[in-house]
């Protein structure tokens, strides 16, 4: 009703300019007849025209009011969302406000598809052995006790630090690696990983941690202790015991609550990235709750000071000793080069210096696990019962000390998950839909549930599921790239970084709900 009408009034307007027209020709005479005929058409001409745009004006109108349906985004949403806790609505876990601008890297740092070239500076077999290392065992620091016992942590800072002071006068000696002042800075040549910055931090700062180099057992202990004088409110250092060279088993605490939960790296040697990425998590974290910013969309001071995060980087130094500088510095060369030689070099190896892969000898179903060497090796050898070594009476005594909530082992290479095995699979509630958030975060692949004990028994994560009943994962953080030689570590952030920076707090946030 409202548009004819509209459209009435624009024709009557025309028809009473068109008779002041008339009237003003009438009396020119001859032209008239002319000028009626062009004024004629033009204002018919002027009332489609004006009518036709009232009918596009309306149409224009009407669509704006309509809900436009974008196949694009309702793909996007279905694929970013998570799956949510019980009891849990959607706002608990979105995006805060205030984040660092990861959104960008996280799409674009999540392929797994990876295609590295092999080190060009690992040499064949037989190569001569990069450094000397002559020191003896270090002296046992005293059993972990309580946290926040301060005389306690000063004994084993103090006791840290004499072990550290040591292996820097061992770096000076020629032929040794020692360890750079690039340390406190990533090397230029390498970009920086801006995403990782906490939002209210400058990008102008100190690393203290360098994971860009064959990461070896005296940097991290440097790195600990500088880490630990930057953050005291934050870190504090332990031992929980010592390998079978004598060196410390370093424990790191981050955070402040009462809750705890347990990560450990290098069980294999070969696999000491996985170190460097702890190291890293731990200094990017405490940053972040130092500086009081988010790190992605986590609110980490709301985290750490409800969880305490016990880290031990190293479980295996001895072995990451003998990957990083060679036969020459381990204590019994003898022993070590009458074991089985599974790979061609000391760079492939993955067992602990006894020739006893530490992550074949926990006490779950270890009678089944299947043991191809029965001796001695570089890898697979199962040891000859369980829990004969002590880096893995360490990680028993510490875990039976302490009531985590739940444990994540880190290993390379596979970018995988691996969450549940045959033996407790229906005992922990909520597990299954907590890996498939932590896949959703990282883009790894979750594995299937473990079916044969004699492929999966004995690892630490099965260990734990057993023996506590809560939820263990073993986590690959690096792609295949079919060779048991390690990564390039300059490549660091695109192996391990991107896809991984998150998954410290996610599980400390899990925990809170558990």
């Amino acid at each position: 009703m409202g548009k004819t009408s509209g459209q009435n009034h624009i024709k009557t307007d025309l028809c009473s300019i068109f008779g002041k027209f008339w009237h003003t020709l009438n009396g020119r005479g001859e032209y008239k007849k002319v000028h009626f005929r062009i004024l004629f058409f033009a204002v018919v001409f002027l009332s489609g025209v004006l009518t036709s745009c009232g009918r596009l004006n309306m149409k224009i109108i009407e669509s704006g009011n309509q809900d436009v349906y974008n196949p694009t985004e309702t793909v996007s949403d279905e694929l970013n969302t998570p799956v949510l806790r019980p009891a849990e609505s959607q706002a608990v876990i979105s995006m805060p406000a205030e984040t660092s601008g990861n959104e960008g890297e996280e799409s674009a740092g999540h392929s797994n598809i990876y295609e590295e070239t092999v080190d060009e500076s690992i040499k064949s077999p037989g190569e001569p052995p990069e450094v000397s290392e002559t020191s003896g065992p270090v002296p046992d620091l005293p059993p972990e006790n309580s946290r926040g016992k301060q005389d306690v942590n000063q004994d084993a800072s103090s006791a840290i630090t004499r072990e550290t002071s040591q292996g820097k006068a061992e770096q000076k000696s020629p032929g040794q690696n020692s360890v750079p002042e690039s340390v406190k800075t990533a090397p230029p040549e390498f970009p920086k990983d801006s995403a990782s910055i906490p939002s209210q931090a400058s990008e102008e700062r100190i690393n203290i941690v360098n994971p860009y180099v064959r990461y070896t057992y005296e940097q991290m202990m440097d790195e600990s202790l500088k880490l630990a004088d930057s953050y005291p409110d934050i870190i504090s250092l332990d031992s929980i015991g010592n390998s079978v060279e004598g060196r410390n088993l370093l424990l790191i605490k981050l955070g402040k609550g009462d809750k705890k939960i347990i990560l450990c790296g290098s069980h294999h040697a070969r696999e000491y990235i996985s170190s460097s990425y702890l190291m890293k998590m731990v200094e990017e974290y405490a940053r972040a709750y130092s500086s009081n910013s988010y790190f992605g969309k986590y609110n980490v001071r709301e985290i750490l000071d409800c969880i305490c995060i016990y880290i031990v980087p190293m479980v295996n130094p001895d072995g990451v000793n003998l990957v990083n500088k060679g036969i020459d510095a381990v204590g019994n060369q003898e022993a070590v080069e009458a074991m089985v030689m599974l790979r061609p070099s000391y760079r492939e190896w993955k067992a602990n210096i006894n020739g006893v892969d530490l992550n074949r000898q926990y006490p779950a179903q270890w009678e089944e696990k299947y043991d191809e060497v029965g001796k001695p090796a570089s890898e697979s050898f199962k040891g000859t019962a369980a829990a004969t070594e002590p880096e893995i009476q360490a990680m028993m005594k510490l875990s039976n000390e302490n009531d985590f909530i739940l444990a994540a082992s880190f290993h390379t290479k596979g970018n995988v998950i691996y969450w549940a095995d045959r033996a407790t699979v229906n005992l922990i509630p909520g597990v299954k839909d907590m890996a498939k958030r932590l896949v959703l975060l990282t883009r790894y692949q979750s594995m299937p549930v473990s079916e044969d004990p004699a492929i999966y028994g004995a690892g630490y994560e099965n260990w734990f599921r057993l023996a506590f009943l809560r939820p263990a994962f073993c986590i690959e953080l690096t792609p295949y790239n079919n060779t048991d030689v390690p990564h390039d570590d300059k490549k660091f952030d695109s192996l391990v970084w991107n896809n991984a920076k998150y998954i410290g707090l996610f599980l400390a946030e899990e925990a809170l709900y558990r």
